[in-house]
């Protein structure tokens, strides 16, 4: 990967709005002049992430991730600094002395960037799309079910046909080698036949798989009928449904099917309902009920919880009423009670197929099933009176086990209304058992306390446990080792520094003209932390070169991530909260005097001291000379003004 200039990185960050770049995969809530959403990068419960649009920054205050659009890109992308320089000049329409788009030069190597990857997704999606538009079965598949030509173009279904090699052959004339395939999840090649190239769908209806951003990262195929007769005819076992292999862009237990179609419904209507299928999904869609997406195969699990989070604060759960189906809400409930999230359960009569009951009912049909999706705790005493005899005195207690098993999930003190609907609950527990109330709230207690000593337990194993800084996802081999290793040591608190040199880094950063009046005053020696000397060096090397070193600026020019997400934090912190009508903030210029005056009353009774040292270690008969200039130094410095520098203004 090339270096690229400062004029190329400020280029591309012109042409990015953060705003814009974050509000794609979080719900961005207005702030005054900034934006606040839940951190995408751990598990937040209370909003915590701050977008700054005048200053193109991001911080979250909770985690201590944060920087500008490069650094953005990198920790939700998992990848380093050159893809996601490759993945923004992209967005911009910037073209870097590497293509970002088209087929990679030269052999491919094992571990393809994501750029290459995202590539060979899209052209693979689009030879999909034109195979059905000649498959007459694939295409009567899709009237039998019900979806219209509409929807089968806004969700670019496809075809992958039954010959073999199709897909390699079209790849080698685009100039897509067989590792990229591979690499993608599109061929396959046994290693007992390594000449033989296998296509991983043949015979199966396309559904591309996209992720939050509308990209293709993946695809999902449904072998079609005769196909499948065809293989059981020959005595072999297919799957109906099969999806991408895992890959550096795929993670089906990421990844939500039509996160990206539905977002803006979701947003719009404050709730988002998750189904199974990918025709339950399109159904939705088609008779308006937009706010719907899917799994892709997988039981829900954590990371499909901060997915749905980014959708809206109100999910609900629509699960099949069969055996199968209320299995899967247990499953779904002992994750979903874990977090703060409005979670609403709705399980369908058995025998009630999503897709064909929202295309026979309608959008009104389903929009009242929702309304009715019951309260989890309600949800789970139903479930408890299905599993366990309630009647009797040992089928009360394990249900009653069972249920505060679940309910233990439930984080404490979080929210005053999800305590609040507890302890009704409780309540109601208690008399529908007939259990004494007292005792269900201790058992709660200790199952709690037994919980939260397990992930102490595991926190300890985890930090006594060596291991290896992990690759990212898709990196490939231009990775830089510094920034993988500054990742790996977590973000700088900026509360850890000098609190006069935080101060003085925090004007230079949210006031450029500053810079110019510190440059004669101050070095970075000045300041006591390596880190606020890096951003102080920045900002002066800036101003050699005529350049007006702007928070932007000086970021460009921070090599180290945790050093752009200090900066970062830096420049939101000098914004306090609203003063009294009755109280003015002093300016910066007012400021910035009384910290140089700090700054230079610590120099020099740093030197005195150092004078002081010297003085006791010198021998004043051996080197009078040496000695006597010392002292007339030291005196200097003790009956020194201390305001005999020029002022700040």
């Amino acid at each position: 990967m090339p270096l690229h200039t400062d004029v190329t990185k400020a280029a591309i960050k012109s042409a990015i709005d953060i705003v814009a770049l974050a509000g794609e995969t979080l719900q961005l809530r207005r702030m005054g002049s900034k934006y606040k959403a839940l951190c995408p990068f751990h598990d937040d419960h209370n909003p915590s992430l701050e977008v700054n649009p005048e200053r193109q920054s991001f911080k979250c205050w909770s985690c201590g991730a944060g920087g500008d659009v490069f650094d953005f890109v990198m920790n939700r992308d998992h990848v380093d600094f050159p893809e996601a320089l490759r993945m923004l000049a992209d967005r911009a329409g910037i073209v870097l002395d590497r293509p970002t788009g088209g087929p990679p030069q030269g052999p491919a190597p094992s571990g393809m960037s994501k750029s290459d990857l995202l590539s060979v997704h899209a052209w693979a999606q689009g030879l999909f799309v034109k195979a059905l538009e000649t498959s007459d079965e694939a295409r009567g598949y899709l009237r039998d079910r019900g979806l219209s030509e509409e929807m089968v173009r806004r969700f670019q279904l496809g075809y992958a046909p039954t010959d073999r090699g199709w897909l390699a052959a079209e790849g080698k004339r685009r100039g897509y080698g067989l590792d990229l395939l591979e690499e993608a999840g599109l061929i396959s090649r046994p290693e007992e036949s390594p000449g033989m190239v296998r296509e991983r769908f043949r015979g199966r209806l396309i559904f591309p798989i996209h992720d939050e951003r509308g990209r293709t990262v993946g695809f999902g195929g449904r072998i079609l009928p005769s196909v499948e007769r065809g293989f059981v005819a020959q005595g072999k076992h297919v799957a109906k449904y099969l999806n991408s292999p895992e890959t550096a862009l795929f993670q089906k237990r990421k990844l939500l099917y039509a996160a990206d179609l539905a977002r803006a419904a979701s947003r719009e209507s404050g709730w988002v309902a998750v189904v199974e299928g990918y025709t339950d999904v399109i159904a939705a869609h088609q008779v308006g009920v937009c706010n719907v997406v899917g799994t892709l195969g997988t039981a829900l699990g954590e990371d499909h919880v901060q997915g749905l989070r980014r959708l809206s604060d109100r999910v609900v759960l629509i699960f099949d009423g069969d055996a199968a189906g209320q299995s899967a809400a247990d499953r779904a409930l002992d994750i979903f009670l874990g977090h703060e999230l409005d979670v609403r359960v709705l399980s369908l009569p058995a025998n009630l197929d999503p897709c064909d009951f929202l295309l026979t009912e309608g959008a009104g049909a389903f929009r009242t099933l929702v309304e009715k999706a019951g309260d989890p705790l309600a949800f789970l005493l139903d479930r408890a009176a299905a599993r366990f005899d309630l009647g009797s005195i040992e089928g009360s207690r394990r249900a009653a086990e069972w249920i505060l098993e679940a309910l233990s999930k439930i984080p404490v003190g979080k929210r005053g209304g999800v305590d609040l609907k507890l302890e009704k609950f409780l309540d109601t527990l208690g008399r529908t058992l007939r259990m004494d109330v007292a005792a269900i709230r201790k058992r709660l207690q200790d199952l709690r306390r037994a919980a939260s000593a397990r992930t102490a337990r595991a926190a300890r194993a985890a930090a006594a446990t060596p291991s290896a800084p992990a690759a990212a996802p898709g990196a490939g081999s231009d990775a830089a080792p510094a920034e993988a290793v500054a990742a790996d040591r977590g973000p700088i608190d900026p509360k850890d520094f000098d609190p006069i040199d935080r101060e003085l880094i925090e004007i230079i950063l949210n006031e450029p003209g500053s810079a110019r009046l510190l440059a004669s005053r101050v070095t970075a020696q000045s300041l006591r932390d390596e880190p606020l000397r890096e951003i102080l060096r920045a900002a002066f090397g800036l101003l050699t070169e005529g350049v007006e070193p702007t928070c932007e600026q000086v970021m460009l020019r921070l090599e180290d991530p945790r050093l752009r997400s200090l900066a970062a934090a830096l420049t939101f912190s000098m914004e306090s909260s609203p003063l009294p009508d009755d109280v003015r903030p002093a300016s910066w210029r007012d400021r910035l005097r009384g910290l140089l005056d700090t700054i230079t009353r610590r120099e020099r009774q740093s030197r005195i001291r150092d004078l002081g040292l010297a003085l006791d270690e010198a021998d004043e008969k051996a080197d009078p000379e040496a000695y006597r200039a010392l002292r007339l130094e030291y005196l200097r410095l003790m009956f020194q003004r201390p305001d005999t520098k020029k002022d700040a203004s």
